[in-house]
């Protein structure tokens, strides 16, 4: 018993030395994460007809070294924003549609691009309030739950118009999800117990924990070659290059964009599409710039409303600045900063600033 109490007492002096060394790590600044920022235990439900959905009402934070201090707030709607004001005849709704680049991935709500448009509502016409933005995003959702969205009127939201922010692998089916697998895996009573993915994240989000995790993933990091490293940050680039290849990719692809067009004209409804830079396009076009002519090719072919914030990146000294750390697709503060004064560009083009 003696042995046992001194065992105990060196594990405690252990954790609480890792515990100190990771509040002192991560106050300087120095937990960035070279992998995923993490949703958090609770996030998703079952939806019967979007395969899932975030839990209206649903408080918490990301689950990562890097991100952990980032709240998650979702509304009564099921969408990471302030709840959904009435409609006004005086202001401009915008329903804006995407996944986790509109959701706001590893920023702060108030820092994502939509945020930034309703707040400055810079182009709208003299003597008119700011645009009401709906952020409607939901990570890992593709261009099939947008078009599921569309076919249930917006849940009842009356936007005045409609903006859909394109990702390059919106292809995806709707159930080719990480998410919706879970949700199936839930389903078929495969999951994890919601109570114990909570006590995993709690010691998770401890210091020591997150201290460890991120000196596990540097070390891992640091062990690669060049050829791994750049493997490591393009790989999901790459499979995006050759999936947009395939013919049948594209021609799935332009008969969702067929049938959304044709939902939105019925409605009346005013839209267009704003497709998202990615770093490695940006920074290396001549390799990686195809599924993103392809996209623009597709929506212009139709005479489709398109923005293409692509040159504002590519003007930019040092794009990788405006993207998260190790990140490719997710905008920073900074990113969204941008994103924000070319979306407002093309929305003022569109004449959907004006109610």
């Amino acid at each position: 018993m003696k042995r046992l109490f001194f065992y105990g007492l060196w594990f405690a002096f252990v954790a609480l030395l890792l515990q100190l060394a990771g509040w002192v790590y991560i106050s300087m600044g120095h937990a960035k994460s070279l992998e995923g920022y993490g949703y958090p235990a609770g996030l998703f439900v079952p939806d019967p007809r979007l395969g899932y959905a975030y839990r209206p009402g649903f408080s918490g934070r990301f689950n990562g070294p890097g991100y952990h201090e980032i709240p998650i707030e979702i509304n009564e709607q099921g969408f990471r924003d302030a709840p959904f004001e009435p409609t006004s005849e005086d202001r401009a709704r915008i329903a804006f549609l995407g996944d986790s680049v509109v959701f706001g991935a590893g920023v702060r709500a108030e820092d994502r691009f939509t945020d930034c448009l309703e707040a400055e509502g810079d182009g709208a016409e003299p003597g008119t309030k700011p645009p009401s933005i709906l952020n409607l995003g939901v990570n890992s959702y593709t261009f099939d739950h947008y078009l599921e969205i569309a076919r249930q009127d917006f849940f009842g939201l009356k936007p005045s118009a409609v903006a859909v922010g394109l990702t390059l692998n919106d292809f995806a089916p709707m159930d080719a999800s990480g998410p919706a697998r879970r949700m199936r895996r839930h389903a078929e009573g495969l999951h994890t117990p919601e109570w114990f993915q909570r006590i995993r994240e709690r010691v998770a989000g401890t210091y020591a924990v997150r201290f460890l995790s991120a000196l596990r993933i540097r070390l891992r990091y640091l062990l690669m070659n060049t050829d791994k490293r750049e493997e490591y940050h393009t790989k999901w680039m790459r499979t995006v290059v050759a999936a947009w290849q395939r013919p049948q990719i594209q021609a799935s692809f332009a008969a969702d964009l067929d049938r959304f067009a044709a939902l939105m004209n019925k409605d009346q409804m005013p839209f267009g599409f704003v497709v998202f830079p990615e770093l490695n396009d940006v920074l290396h076009p001549e390799v990686f710039s195809g599924p993103r002519r392809t996209v623009l090719a597709l929506l212009r072919e139709r005479n489709l409303k398109v923005c293409d914030p692509y040159e504002d990146f590519a003007r930019q000294p040092d794009p990788q600045r405006l993207f998260l750390a190790h990140d490719d697709v997710h905008y920073n503060a900074a990113g969204h900063r941008l994103m924000c004064s070319a979306v407002r560009r093309c929305l003022n083009d569109w004449g959907f600033l004006t109610p």
